[in-house]
């Protein structure tokens, strides 16, 4: 046999080996399935392990907050570590698969600060160990976990709050943009083509090319002395004489201004009444006396309240701020006290510029410096709020947020100026906070009124920035601060501002 066919007969066994493939695939997976179950084996135990401490971590936020709650943080630091491990304990004890020590765990360090516990940080930890199905397997009988969770809480502090609300000419703007095309759609002659958006309150609405007619055309007339309003048919140089045949003296009454045709406006053209910003200023105020009661009661403290408006200062007045509550008053006293009506406080101005004939004030209805001045003489230095013979200060304000008052010797009409933003800090450095609730001065109010376009919309993007400045800051940075714009609640904006001026417990991790 010669060396070659030798040499092919040994070789062949070793072919047969390499093309016979199944046995190949059996070595492999031989090979493969140890590693493969120890794979297995360790996703469930390792998701085990995690679903484990997701109910745990749960139970340590549990355990923090009951530590810092209403009722705890009226008790010692102790009694709040107790309260905590006692949470804790009760909420991880109908958990399985685990190693845990309840006399080692959890741990709770609490820190406060202040002679009362105004002030609290609580750190609840936990060690534990979840049990492996595949401890043999692994060569590990149990998988470690731990957690950590920290709750900040301040106790809820007694606060008497000043509520101070603009209502001034300027917020006699509607509140909805229906309402906005109305009273312009409304008012709209050859004289002033885009109408007039505010609500504008005056004796003389003609000088300002202001005509309230019905939807016949018919001017309309008010006569002051019984209160009615009639359309006209025609006058003479003492009478009116309306289109029903009733006869009124001129003397005795005016043409209808846009103001009145706010409250009228369903009946000249048929729909809803033109709803005006201190409307809903008024309502927002009206409704702010619940939500604090709720808050007051939740939190276990005493929140009072004060009312006020400003606009300008009048004759025979010491500044612009008009007291609304005589005194300061517990807010669950107030459950059913009607906020008065802003809308029939306002004034029936000669004309434009002029409150009365022979008093022209260039039309300086909003003196943002002395109301603000008058607010800091009337309000007292703040507590702590530990107690309510000790109350901390917030003073809230709902403005347009625009001044018109003389400025060194000029009249300023726009944002808060420099002297008014003195006026915040100075009242801010005593310890009272300032939360403000700006209603959006929104620059389509000015449509038509070349005025307006030259001197107070060129600045309206100056509004927002600086009433920011004027209002506090809260721990984080944020300001308590909140805008509302055309067709928003500003009784819900109010609510929120109020919510985030009290609110005092978070939760870190």
């Amino acid at each position: 046999m010669s060396i070659t066919l030798r040499l092919a007969r040994l070789a062949a066994p070793g072919r047969r080996l390499l093309r016979g493939r199944r046995g190949n695939v059996t070595i492999l997976f031989a090979f493969a399935i140890v590693p493969l179950i120890f794979a297995v084996g360790f996703a469930i135990d390792y998701g085990r392990a995690l679903q484990l401490r997701t109910r745990m971590n749960a139970a340590a936020d549990a355990a923090a907050l009951a530590a810092v709650n209403v009722a705890a943080m009226r008790q010692s630091d102790s009694a709040a570590a107790d309260a905590a491990r006692a949470m804790f304990n009760a909420q991880v004890s109908g958990l399985g698969g685990m190693v845990y020590d309840s006399t080692a765990n959890p741990t709770v360090a609490v820190t406060s600060s202040g002679s009362l516990t105004t002030g609290r940080s609580v750190t609840v930890s936990y060690k534990a160990a979840s049990i492996n199905l595949f401890g043999g397997i692994l060569g590990a009988a149990t998988l470690p976990i731990a957690g950590s969770v920290t709750a900040d809480a301040t106790v809820a502090p007694n606060i008497n709050f000043y509520l101070l609300m603009d209502i001034s000419p300027s917020m006699l703007l509607p509140s909805t943009s229906t309402g906005l095309t109305a009273i312009r759609s409304a008012t709209s002659s050859s004289s002033l083509p885009n109408g007039c958006a505010f609500a504008c309150h005056t004796m003389n609405p003609r000088t300002d090319s202001i005509y309230v007619r019905n939807a016949a055309g018919k001017d309309m007339w008010l006569d002051l002395a019984s209160g009615n309003a009639c359309p006209i048919s025609s006058t003479d140089s003492t009478r009116v004489y309306c289109t029903s045949g009733t006869v009124y003296t001129k003397a005795n009454g005016q043409y209808a201004d846009s103001y009145w045709l706010t409250r009228n406006y369903a009946a000249l053209y048929g729909g809803s009444n033109i709803t005006l910003r201190i409307d809903e200023e008024e309502t927002a105020a009206q409704n702010l006396i619940p939500v604090a009661i709720t808050a007051a009661r939740n939190n276990q403290v005493t929140y009072r309240m004060q009312l006020f408006t400003f606009d300008w200062t009048h004759p025979s007045t010491s500044g612009p701020v008009k007291t609304i509550t005589s005194s300061m008053t517990d807010v669950s006293q107030m459950a059913s006290y009607d906020v008065p009506n802003f809308y029939n406080m306002q004034d029936n101005w000669y004309r434009n510029n002029c409150p009365t004939s022979s008093l022209c004030n260039n039309d300086q209805g909003t003196e943002v410096h002395n109301a603000l001045a008058q607010m800091n003489t009337t309000m007292p230095n703040p507590g702590d709020g530990s107690s309510s013979a000790n109350p901390q200060g917030v003073l809230f304000i709902i403005t347009d947020g625009l001044s018109d008052e003389l400025y060194g010797s000029s009249r300023w009409n726009r944002e808060f100026n420099a002297q008014n933003l003195a006026d915040c800090t100075t009242i801010k450095n005593r310890g009272l906070r300032i939360a403000i609730l700006y209603t959006e001065y929104l620059p389509e109010s000015l449509t038509g009124d070349a005025w307006s376009q030259s001197n107070v919309a060129p600045y309206l993007a100056n509004v927002e920035p600086a009433l920011q400045s004027c209002a506090s800051a809260r721990p984080d940075g944020t300001r308590l601060y909140y805008k509302v714009t055309t067709d928003q609640s500003i009784s819900d904006a109010l609510a929120a501002l109020f919510a985030l001026t009290v609110q005092t417990a978070r939760l870190t991790r």
